[in-house]
């Protein structure tokens, strides 16, 4: 579709549904998010350089901002300072305690950046906004406070791509990940799980079996792993609000992992979506998405860590629960209580 009638498509949407989020009705149009907000390219939509390690240290200079994270089933929102970044190869880290927000970047997937200003009714929104080489959106950070315009503008100036022009060409590659399907060596599988010493150790042994996360998941059933009825999830929720107890919620795509640590004071279902709040949390899960939950145990040389993982209905990772804890610590003795009334109830 070219521009014009891409523009002319979007204005009759928008007369339709006027409040209609961009991502939504990227889809509806069946176009990139990234698609629509160029329409607006040198209006609302300034395109940026992609100097992703000199932006995220500048964004860790802005004082209070708002992140958000999302993939088709979740959509996680934190707001605090951005840690200033460190970088092992093509991951940046930014962590640390709490409220800061807590990232993994994974810049190889990062191609796009934009500053964009939105008007929602009578609210002026300011944000930078990161996307693939295809258009999806990675990861968005609204700027808070009374000086919102004014960072957002100066970091805009900073950072502002010296041409306006923007290639639409590329289109989503095949997924590189290996398909759902069963280890060809389930022994050594389970074997090297067992002396696995850290739970970052976990990624290397999918690597090496060349598994997807929920193939070896579903392979370790019984030894390591536990299936649940989607029924577990509903009693995660009443859990998690009724205890207060601190765990940590990972929700990301395949340009970043965002991560809240802390309690979950209020839960409500609204629309369709479960809505998870805390301190500096807003968490948003569509139940439709929930296609495979699993408890996982990973041994590692601090003991055993258990964490409970939802899967889509195509079996993509959607998001993971854990106790919360940090290096050298053990985590909350409610989690490994509720951790064995799950595993009392696989199916």
């Amino acid at each position: 579709m070219n521009k014009v009638r891409l523009q002319a498509a979007y204005e009759a949407l928008k007369a339709q549904m006027p409040h209609l989020y961009l991502r939504d009705a990227a889809q509806k149009l069946g176009v990139s998010e990234m698609a629509l907000l160029s329409l607006d390219l040198g209006k609302t939509a300034f395109l940026l350089r992609p100097d992703w390690q000199a932006l995220l240290e500048t964004l860790s200079k802005q004082g209070q901002l708002m992140g958000l994270s999302r993939n088709t089933w979740a959509v996680i929102e934190n707001t605090g300072p951005y840690p200033r970044p460190t970088f092992e190869g093509p991951v940046a880290v930014l962590h640390d305690t709490a409220p800061a927000l807590d990232l993994r970047c994974y810049l190889h997937h990062w191609a796009h950046a934009f500053a964009v200003y939105t008007q929602k009714g009578s609210r002026s929104l300011y944000s930078i906004q990161i996307f693939t080489p295809w258009g999806e959106s990675i990861h968005k950070v609204y700027f808070t406070g009374p000086d919102a315009e004014a960072k957002w503008t100066a970091v805009k100036e900073t950072f502002l791509h010296p041409e306006e022009a923007l290639d639409l060409s590329a289109i989503r590659p095949e997924p590189q990940k290996p398909p759902h399907t069963p280890p060809q060596d389930r022994d050594t599988l389970l074997q090297e799980w067992h002396t696995l010493a850290d739970t970052h150790d976990f990624f290397a042994l999918l690597r090496r079996h060349r598994l997807t996360r929920l193939s070896a998941v579903q392979a370790a059933e019984g030894d390591f792993t536990w299936s649940l009825a989607p029924a577990q999830w509903e009693y995660f929720l009443h859990w998690v609000q009724t205890t207060q107890t601190p765990i940590m919620f990972f929700v990301g795509n395949a340009g970043i992992h965002q991560i809240y640590t802390g309690p979950v004071t209020s839960v409500t279902f609204e629309r369709g979506w479960h809505n998870l709040h805390g301190p500096n949390l807003t968490l948003h899960f569509n139940p439709e998405g929930l296609g495979y939950l699993y408890l996982v145990k990973k041994p590692t040389r601090e003991g055993d860590i258990y964490s409970l993982e939802v899967f889509s209905p195509e079996g993509d990772e959607v998001l993971w629960v854990f106790g919360a804890r940090k290096p050298g610590q053990t985590v909350p003795a409610a989690w490994l209580d509720f951790v064995e009334t799950l595993q009392k109830a696989a199916v």
